[in-house]
């Protein structure tokens, strides 16, 4: 890319390949010791997973899937993967995504220091790209197997190609935001701060809005057929209709609610405004935290073109967090997308410390080295016990050998991990590879909401089948289950087939027959 790359060998230099290359290896070397082997992906990778694994087995885009899973991106990259991959373990399926996943969020360290260039020198753009790949929430999210590695890495080098001074890289530049939309369809909002830079640059130049009208014409080439092939699927094309549902969203809200829209949209408006500002503070712990707020001083002081587009993109790419945090949906992912941004801030802190001190480059080696032990101990700090979790995913596969409808688990709704492998673990019954509309979800719930008392739900449970209880030592557990769970010699109606403790299991969970004979 030395065409793209100003500078050439001068960016990168053999002392700088060295250092981005220990870097990496330290990133891969910190997911890999944090690599949850052995357990299932869940939530939204989940059906990641399973949209790539249907695309590689049919060799068509599925139509199966709900029309509010827009981002194709993601998944059709991993379903190349998984067409040349070969096993009959779902597992191996999901590793290959978590590790693709990683490898994506560790060789960002390239266009993250490459960004940095375009602000400072080599030292510090080094730095740069060692704040991001240690950031504990970049780690965190790599193991997830979900959009925001690959979102990240292409959304960085778009803004480092848009600030290049050729020509040829700012339309390129358009091409990649082009990807970043397919990753995730709010990145549609990349392309504002980039059309509204590009004039602001370009004004003073001949024929500017035919050069941006090729800008334009390149971002529509790579995202029409992806939107052309999802229109035919679903009647949306996943990226338009789904900014239009934005609006659309909060009208709704309005016409539910008893106040007028004035008042609702104000009470939305300071619910995401709170939320945003709790997971800001959040996602800046370890390091951000003290670095950012010179650098948004320092950013204002030195207006140009680059700081300018650095602060209308972060502006403007707040926006999905806002909307996100005004329907409460509590996950601080929505922000990583500001972490390149919050990278070149702290570095204008960073470098502002630096140039008081005379041996810079042991500063600069002793500043990473204080960038990581940080972010190691955040991660010790917040490391989920994968322990817990596997003998979840054991019990997990006892309950789904046993029964296909049990109660509810509030677990779901608080985000431990006792109940979501359930569906994983009826693969473990199954042969694999095998298409989502193919696979046996042998599982079901039966809503615990609206029940105070053992009686009242195992009626209510028996119209819809409920066969068993599945009770943990949980508080999350109702009163009446858990009382159960305590005194289950109180309830003769409950036959105890499986006590985890007695299989040697530290998690505690105990599965219940309901003899609705007895009952009687």
């Amino acid at each position: 890319m030395p065409n793209l790359i100003e500078g050439g060998s001068n960016v990168f230099s053999k002392n700088v390949i060295i250092c981005l290359g220990i870097i990496a290896l330290a990133g891969f070397l910190i997911r890999f010791f944090c690599f949850p082997e052995g357990l299932p992906i869940t939530h939204d990778g989940s059906l990641y997973f399973w949209y790539a694994n249907d695309l590689s087995i049919t060799g068509a885009f599925p139509d199966s899937y709900p029309l509010n899973f827009p981002n194709n991106g993601w998944p059709t990259f991993l379903s190349v993967f998984f067409y040349f991959f070969n096993s009959d373990n779902f597992l191996d399926y999901m590793n290959l995504q978590r590790s693709l996943s990683i490898m994506i969020s560790v060789l960002t360290v390239i266009p993250v220091y490459l960004l940095c260039s375009r602000f400072f020198d080599k030292r510090y753009s080094v730095i740069g790209a060692a704040l991001f790949v240690f950031g504990p929430f970049i780690i965190q999210n790599s193991l997830l197997g979900i959009t925001e590695s690959l979102y990240l890495f292409v959304g960085i080098t778009s803004l480092f190609l848009f600030l290049s001074n050729n020509i040829k890289s700012v339309y390129i530049s358009f091409g990649v935001a082009a990807l970043f939309t397919l990753v995730r369809y709010e990145g549609l909002l990349l392309l504002l701060p980039l059309s509204i830079m590009f004039f602001v640059r370009f004004k003073k130049e001949k024929k500017v809005v035919l050069k941006y009208g090729f800008c334009v014409l390149i971002f529509v080439l790579v995202v029409s057929p992806m939107a052309y092939i999802r229109f035919e699927n679903t009647g949306q094309d996943g990226i338009i209709s789904h900014v239009i549902a934005v609006p659309v969203y909060y009208q709704n809200a309005s016409e539910k609610g008893e106040s007028d829209q004035a008042t609702i949209f104000f009470n939305l408006f300071i619910t995401g405004l709170f939320n945003l500002t709790k997971y800001l503070g959040w996602v800046a712990i370890p390091f951000f935290i003290f670095f950012i707020p010179y650098g948004v001083f320092a950013i204002f002081k030195n207006r140009d073109y680059k700081t300018n587009t650095i602060a209308l993109t972060s502006i403007i790419l707040l926006l999905p967090a806002v909307y996100a945090y005004t329907r409460d949906f509590q996950d601080p992912r929505y922000l990583f997308v500001l972490f390149p941004i919050f990278t070149i801030l702290s570095i204008y802190t960073i470098k502002k410390l630096g140039s008081k001190l005379k041996k810079q480059n042991i500063f600069c080696v002793l500043l990473i080295g204080g960038i990581l032990g940080s972010s190691l101990v955040f991660l010790n700090y917040q490391m989920e016990d994968y322990e817990h979790q596997r003998e979840a995913f054991e019990i997990a596969k006892e309950v789904t050998e046993r029964t296909s409808v049990i109660n509810h688990s509030y677990h779901i709704d608080f985000g431990v991990p006792e109940s979501k492998y359930y569906r994983s673990a009826n693969l473990s019954l199954q042969t694999f590879p095998v298409l989502s509309t193919e696979r046996q979800d042998r599982v079901e719930w039966v809503e615990l909401l609206g029940h105070d008392s053992l009686e009242s739900y195992v009626e209510f449970g028996k119209k819809r089948g409920l066969t068993y209880l599945v009770i943990d030592d949980s508080a999350y557990q109702p009163s009446f289950l858990q009382d159960v769970f305590v005194h289950e010699e109180k309830y003769p109606y409950l036959l105890k087939e499986f006590d985890s403790r007695d299989s040697g299991y530290q998690y505690h969970v105990k599965i219940f027959r309901i003899d609705y004979e007895v009952l009687k």
